[in-house]
Parts: structure tokens; sequence; C-alpha cells
């Protein structure tokens, strides 16, 4: 979330004083020249919450597929100490916080060109996560995989605030006005555009009222992500919604109560999950809830796997809140509903 200041490169010759059609404003941790601002948005209103937390249908093939069409150095790249590639590590860790792969490819277009770079420039850095307007990157934030962890934690902890009806860790929230760096006096339409400031809290260049002409800002990943969104046929995902949760994906009207945050989410028909409630929805279809553990004590996650203390065996937690036999869990990590989310053996 670094800002980047540009620079101008003047021709040999110029003379006078002014910018001329020749001058080109280049971004000074990239390199790469800024756009001119063709389209411009609202900068109380930049994407939609559905923009940010939606494209759960989006798969680890599309993005590859994606990378290798725009000439990505991310195309070839897989990160050593996560062992996935870098398409594997934008789906897998933005769907685990119910981000969009989409919009985590415009955040790293915007923090570090390497979508379209061919180069490895920056790629530590790649979402800017962990990276402060006042210089210098935090160390365990270094890398690929743990930029992308990184940015897609940040950005559901601030959703988890903003759905309970709290003002992210820096004060942004909806309908309620705040100066951004530039500065600009912004107040957000919705949590999608408080989320994007509180993560780079800079208008920038691409935005319709206000903000500074020489910084890409939180209006160019808008630019960045309704670009990325038009290049590529993404589909609608209209029949399922991906449930980190649950590792898998889940038909319109289920709810599920999220092992991230213990909040209940439900599958709309847009491919997206409703804003967390504290209360099951009273409309699901079908539910994965906590499950209650007799042997620790306490509610566990759905994929949880656990030894009884009751018959030594082991179970892991299933739809509607049901334990089901798990016998390889102890070899395998999995059982019947998948990977285990946790295990404890007695």
């Amino acid at each position: 979330m670094k800002v980047r200041y540009t620079l101008l490169l003047l021709p040999a010759l110029l003379v006078g004083c002014g910018q001329t059609e020749n001058e080109v404003a280049v971004d000074e941790l990239t390199g790469q020249v800024l756009e001119p601002a063709t389209t411009e948005y609202d900068m109380h209103r930049l994407l939609e919450d559905a923009d940010i937390t939606g494209g759960q249908w989006i798969t680890t093939a599309q993005v590859q597929a994606f990378l290798q069409q725009k000439g990505s150095y991310l195309a070839t790249y897989t990160d050593p100490a996560w062992g996935k590639t870098a398409a594997a590590l934008i789906v897998e860790r933005s769907k685990a916080y119910t981000i969009s792969p989409l919009y985590m490819l415009a955040r790293i277009q915007t923090e570090s060109s390497l979508i379209t770079s061919g180069t490895s420039t920056n790629l530590a850095k790649a979402t800017g996560c962990g990276c402060p307007d006042s210089g210098g990157c935090t160390i365990s934030y270094a890398g690929f995989g743990n930029q992308i962890e990184c940015s897609a934690k940040k950005l559901r902890g601030y959703f988890t605030d903003l759905d309970a009806g709290r003002a992210t860790i820096s004060g942004w929230k909806p309908g309620v006005t705040k100066s951004t760096s530039d500065p600009c006096s912004v107040t957000p339409a919705n949590k999608a555009t408080a989320a994007l400031y509180t993560y780079t809290p800079w208008v920038g260049a691409y935005a319709i009222q206000c903000g500074r002409t020489d910084i890409g800002g939180s209006s160019l990943v808008a630019v960045k992500f309704n670009l990325f969104k038009g290049e590529y046929n993404w589909g609608t995902g209209t029949t399922t919604c991906y449930s980190g949760t649950v590792d898998a994906n889940v038909a319109v009207g289920v709810c599920v109560q999220s092992s991230s945050d213990g909040v209940w989410r439900q599958c709309l028909s847009d491919g997206t999950f409703t804003a967390g409630t504290t209360a099951k929805p009273t409309t699901c279809t079908a539910s994965w809830p906590w499950c209650s553990s007799a042997t620790l004590g306490r509610t566990v996650p759905a994929r949880t796997c656990v030894q009884s203390s009751g018959d030594q065996q082991w179970h892991q937690c299933g739809a509607e809140g049901l334990w089901q036999s798990a016998p390889n869990a102890p070899t395998t990590g999995s059982g019947p509903v998948g990977t285990c989310y946790a295990s404890y053996a007695l």
C-alpha cells in the first residue's frame, strides 16, 4: 500500500516553463508511466462492495490464462516458500478471506505493475501490504505469497469492522466524511470505498472531483479493476459461492458460519455472500455452522477434525453441525468433507 510519487522526464532540449505534451509522468516505485486519466471515477464510490468481495467463482485456471495473456512474469512464477504458482496463490488466498481474485489482480497491478510486467521487479512487495507511506516494508510480509495473504487478510479485517457497523482501523466508514492524504474531503458511499481508503489513503489521479495528479492512489485500483474485468471472460458465477470455510462452492441460499470470525454469511444469486451477522439467517436452504465438541469443551469451525475422548475415534465437523466419521484424518489430514481445518488428537 505504499504511495507512489512521480517525477517528470522532460525532453533534453526543453526550453521554458510548464508541462508540454511530450512530458510523461513516471511512477517512482515501479518505473511505469502513469496512464492519462481517460476514465475518471467518483471518489466517494470507487468500487461496489461486490467488486471486492465477489468473484468467488474465479478459478486458478482463469487467472493463469489471464497472466499469460498479459505477458506477466507471474505466469511462470512459483513461490518457493508456499510451493504454489502465482495464479494459485492469488485465487486461493483471496478466496480464503472472501476477497475477489479479480480485485487482487487490480491491487497487484496498482502497487507493483507485476500483472503486465515481464520482470520480477517488486515481487517481494507485490501488493504493497505492510509497506507504509513512511517507507520500508515489514520483513515478515516479504515474498509474493505472503503479500497476497497479507493483503487479503487486511481487506477482510476492514470488511469485518464495516459489516459490524464500526469504522475501520484508520477511521473510514460509509457516510462519514474524512480527509485523504491528497488532501480531498471524501464521504464513502459504501464499504468498498471505505476499505480502499483504509488500505491506500489517497484519491489519486483518476477521480472526477479531486486528487493528486502525480499519484495513482485508490482511484487507480478502480481503473485497473474495470480494465481487467473487461479484458477477460471471467463468467458470472450466479449459481454458487466459494466458501473458504467449507473450501468448496456452496449453492445459492446456503449459510456458512465463517471460520475466520464466527460470523454468518449467506450465498446470494450474484455469487457473493451477504454481510456478516452474528445470528444465523432464517432463510438458509442448508448451513455449515460450527460444531459443538464435548472433547474440547467448545465449538469449532466446519472441517475441524477431533479425536473423541468418548470412543477415541476421529470425527470431522460437517454440514448442519453434524460430526462425521474421519478415520483417515490422522494420516491424511482430511476427512469426508475435505482437508481438516484444524486437528486435535487426544
